[in-house]
């Protein structure tokens, strides 16, 4: 009786010393889940890049400024070439009395007859030279007028049913610096012919565009530099600045006219006027006009460190760190800042190196 007794004293201590284990473990705080575990800080590798920034202007595509032609060989104006014409070299340009005033290419205007009286000259060189470029091999290489000379120039005359005297008149050649594209008519047939007669362009498409100099340091577009271009079919191309000069429509004027970005000041800011040819002329062999994204680098840095702007802390002190990640520890990097570009910085410091990698926000 004595052994049963004790055996359920027994029996029954070890049911209360399982159910306080029991009510310890449900009385215990559950272990925090893991959306409650403290996140582990967003780290960005330190990179070797290149930083640029640049700003686009609003440009339009065409033929650049027309320049008005004026006549110099008297008589009746008889027949002008339709707006969109190309004149080459030996062409006629316009005709004066029904006879062809044809275009020789060269940089200065004949200012004297072209006959035996002629002493050797600049203009002399530039007759012989488009007389070679026309296929008359017998001109010669010289600035003399020569027999060579008169017999290549009635070999032209004859050609275009001119009167074959072996020289030229000062009006008989419009001299100008290249082929050229007719713009628009500034004169009808019946009219003299020593009077404005065309607006003409040069043949190859460019792009002009208004920059405010309050946004571009015009510095930056000085005739020569490069730029990269956005054409109206979306396509990329380089382009190079050919001129600057002021623009009467001011910094804000029309977007489609080559406005500035944003409209500017509506048009009371002084701008400049910019002119861009386009690199490779095949790229636009098939565009007549449109609008074009004339992109300007403003700064450009080759092999630099650089981290997101989100890594960089202000120090109190002044100036910024970075916290660099070692291990399972991090330590600040007093860095110092250059050129901000797409999200980024490039950044020095004492110990900052490529690869390594630093806490950021974003």
């Amino acid at each position: 009786m004595r052994k049963r007794v004790l055996a359920g004293v027994c029996a029954a201590t070890v049911l209360v010393a399982g159910g306080a284990t029991a009510y310890a473990f449900a009385a215990r705080p559950a272990p925090p889940t893991a959306a409650a575990q403290p996140a582990p800080p967003v780290t960005t590798a330190v990179v070797k890049t290149t930083l640029t920034t640049s700003v686009t202007l609003n440009g339009s595509l065409g033929y650049g400024k027309a320049t008005v032609y004026t006549g110099r060989e008297p008589g009746t104006l008889t027949w002008l070439p339709a707006p969109g014409t190309v004149v080459h070299r030996g062409e006629r340009l316009y005709t004066v009395d029904a006879k062809p005033v044809l275009l020789f290419v060269g940089d200065l205007p004949l200012y004297r007859p072209i006959d035996g009286t002629a002493t050797p000259g600049p203009d002399l060189r530039e007759v012989n030279a488009n007389l070679r470029a026309l296929g008359y091999r017998g001109a010669p290489t010289g600035d003399a007028y020569t027999e060579g000379t008169a017999a290549a120039l009635k070999a032209l005359q004859h050609k275009n049913k001119l009167d074959e005297t072996g020289t030229l008149g000062i009006g008989g050649a419009a001299v100008l610096p290249g082929e050229v594209r007719v713009d628009s008519q500034k004169a009808q047939p019946g009219a003299p012919a020593t009077a404005e007669l065309l607006a003409l362009t040069g043949t190859a498409r460019q792009v002009t565009a208004t920059v405010d100099p309050a946004q571009v340091d015009v510095a930056l577009l000085k005739a020569g530099g490069k730029v990269d271009l956005t054409l109206p079919d979306g396509s990329r191309a380089a382009g190079t600045v050919t001129a600057m000069g002021p623009d009467s429509a001011g910094a804000g004027g029309d977007p489609a006219a080559g406005g500035s970005p944003g409209g500017g000041s509506g048009g009371s800011a002084p701008g400049q006027s910019v002119t861009v040819s386009v690199d490779d002329q095949s790229k636009v062999s098939a565009m007549d006009s449109g609008g074009v994204g004339v992109v300007v680098t403003l700064a450009h840095h080759d092999n630099v460190l650089a981290v997101p702007v989100g890594a960089l802390l202000a120090l109190q002190e002044g100036g910024y760190a970075v916290q660099v990640v070692t291990g399972g520890a991090t330590k600040l990097v007093a860095v110092r800042t250059g050129l901000f570009a797409d999200g980024r910085v490039e950044v020095s410091g004492d110990g900052l190196a490529e690869g390594q990698r630093v806490v950021t926000v974003s």
